[in-house]
C-alpha cells in the first residue's frame, strides 16, 4: 500500500514538472498563431500629412481646370493662376516620393513590412474604401511610389496643356488684347491613372491603416474618379 502511494506521488511530481516545462512553449505557440493586427503600430503621421495634402491639392487643381474650361471666353492671363498651381505641384512631387520612401523605411524598421499591410482593419466598413484598398497591394504601391513618382511629373500639367490646345483663338474687333474661346473637353478614361491614381490610392491605404485617421466616403469617391476616369462611382 505504501509502495503504491509512493509511486503515485512520484508520478504526480513528474507530471507537475512536465506541466511547468510546457507552459512557456504553449504561450509562445498561442502568441505566434494569432493573426497580425490590421492597423499599423508605427508613427507615419507626418508622411501621411504630406501625401494627403498633396492629393487634396491635386484634386482641387483638376477641379479648377475643369471650371476654367467651362467659361465662354478667356484671356491669356486667366491661365496664370492655374499654371502657378501646376508648377507648384510639380516641384512638390519629390516630397511625396520621399514620404513614400520614408514610410517604407519606418515599416521595415518596426518589423511591420509583412503580409498584414494588405489587410484592411475591421473598423473600415465603407464598401468603396475597402474595394479600393483591395484593388492594389499596399506594399507594391509603396515601393513603386518611393521610386517612380517624379518620372510622371509632366502629367500634372496635362489639364493646362489640354485647355491651351483645345481653345480656338479669336480676336475681338477693335480690341488690343487676345480673346480665347474655351472648348475644354473632359479627359479620356485612363488619361491620368498612373500618377493621380497612385497618389490618391496611397492616401487611401495609409488613411485606412492609421488608427488616428477616419477616412471618409468622399475620399473613396475622389480616388475612384482618379483611378476610373469617366466611370460612375458604383458604391
Amino acid at each position: 500500500m505504501n509502495r503504491m502511494k509512493v509511486s503515485y506521488l512520484k508520478l504526480m511530481a513528474v507530471a507537475a514538472v512536465l506541466a511547468v516545462a510546457l507552459i512557456p512553449s504553449l504561450g509562445t505557440s498561442t502568441a505566434t498563431s494569432q493573426p497580425p493586427l490590421a492597423a499599423l503600430d508605427v508613427d507615419i503621421s507626418n508622411e501621411y500629412r504630406i501625401i494627403a495634402r498633396y492629393a487634396d491639392d491635386l484634386v482641387t487643381y483638376d477641379k479648377q481646370a475643369a471650371e476654367l474650361g467651362k467659361r465662354a471666353r478667356l484671356v491669356n492671363s486667366d491661365f496664370d493662376p492655374l499654371q502657378r498651381k501646376s508648377d507648384d505641384l510639380k516641384g512638390r512631387l519629390s516630397e511625396v516620393q520621399n514620404a513614400a520612401g520614408e514610410t517604407v523605411r519606418k515599416l521595415k524598421a518596426a518589423n511591420e513590412w509583412d503580409d498584414h499591410l494588405d489587410t484592411p482593419p475591421a473598423r473600415i466598413t465603407d464598401p468603396g474604401l475597402r474595394a479600393l484598398f483591395q484593388e492594389t497591394s499596399f506594399k507594391q504601391l509603396l515601393v513603386e511610389s518611393s521610386n517612380g513618382l517624379t518620372s510622371h511629373a509632366n502629367e500634372i500639367s496635362t489639364p493646362v496643356d489640354n485647355l491651351r490646345k483645345r481653345l480656338t483663338s479669336q480676336y475681338g474687333a477693335g480690341s488690343d488684347f487676345r480673346i480665347i474661346r474655351a472648348t475644354y473637353e473632359a479627359p479620356e478614361p485612363g488619361k491620368f491613372v498612373s500618377l493621380r491614381c497612385s497618389i490618391n490610392t496611397l492616401k487611401v491605404h495609409i488613411a485606412i491603416k492609421l488608427p488616428s485617421v477616419n477616412p471618409s466616403s468622399q475620399l473613396a469617391q475622389e480616388t475612384w474618379a482618379a483611378c476610373h476616369p469617366g466611370q460612375p462611382y458604383p458604391f
